[in-house]
């Protein structure tokens, strides 16, 4: 069964209007006390996503492709980023990973977590200045306060699907487009609130039988250039009354979690396709 969700739009926008065209320049989620903020970031080509907490500190979970490198420092500034704790990679292609030497130019990175496969996938060394935390199949661990990671499993090529926990909402993650592994997920009987789709929308997943029984409330589709959305993968998510979100078409999507309940916020920009 469908549970209801808070749209909401209660954020402080600070505007440019030095060109025709006027650009956020700066964005306060008032963030109040524990409150923990995760934006799908609206980048061109690749997949990131952002976790803030109201006491400061931020993770980075993949750092997009490097053809959306602008995007993604522009973005960190209008989200007031100001250092990054952690970054999690989870995929060694390109369009997860590109841009996370950028993002040391930029940051001070603390940590990298990362899973053995994934590492042995990459192009860069690691550099030493940064923590490597090797994250392993079955591990449960804390990104922020409040905000648990469980990894769900780990491919052989390092893909990791992973399930984001805050208090008594999941949010699931796939990593990768597999049927074994949607089968196991669905048996287990588990419900999420948020499913961030594989493989960028690629038909050969997501299929009807698991989107049944993990019932999402929503799901966020990344781009790659590569990869069409299939049209069947949207028609499953329409057939079970789950929302679909393209950051790319609509703008970063930041989810505001509250004790049992989240609002959704939109933050459109003048690049949003």
């Amino acid at each position: 069964m469908k549970r209801f969700v808070l749209v909401s739009f209660l954020i402080v926008l600070c505007f440019s209007s030095n060109s025709a065209e006027a650009s956020i320049e700066s964005v306060d989620l008032n963030l109040e006390n524990h409150e923990v903020a995760i934006t799908f970031l609206d980048l061109s080509v690749g997949e990131a996503i952002l976790l803030q907490r109201s006491e400061g500190g931020a993770v980075l979970i993949n750092t997009g492709s490097s053809a959306s490198e602008e995007e993604l420092i522009d973005r960190l500034r209008i989200l007031n980023v100001k250092e990054i704790s952690k970054v999690f990679l989870t995929n060694a292609d390109e369009v997860y990973t590109g841009n996370f030497n950028t993002l040391l130019r930029y940051f001070n990175v603390n940590e990298l977590l990362i899973s053995d496969q994934l590492q042995k996938s990459l192009i860069s060394p690691i550099p030493s200045q940064v923590v490597k935390t090797v994250v392993r199949d079955k591990q449960k661990l804390e990104l922020l306060e409040d905000v648990n990671a469980e990894i769900i499993n780990i491919s052989k090529a390092g893909e990791v699907t992973y399930m984001l926990s805050l208090g008594s909402q999941h949010l699931l993650m796939m990593g990768e487009v597999d049927v074994e592994l949607e089968e196991s997920i669905a048996s287990s009987g588990r419900t999420v609130e948020v499913l961030k789709v594989a493989n960028f929308g690629d038909g050969n997943g997501t299929s009807a039988e698991f989107l049944s029984s993990i019932d999402p409330q929503m799901a966020v589709i990344f781009r790659h250039k590569n990869i069409d959305v299939s049209e069947s993968v949207l028609e499953r998510l329409s057939e079970t009354w789950t929302d679909v979100y393209y950051p790319y078409r609509i703008g970063s999507v930041t989810l505001r979690f509250q004790n049992d309940r989240y609002d959704v916020i939109t933050l459109p920009t003048k690049e949003t396709r």
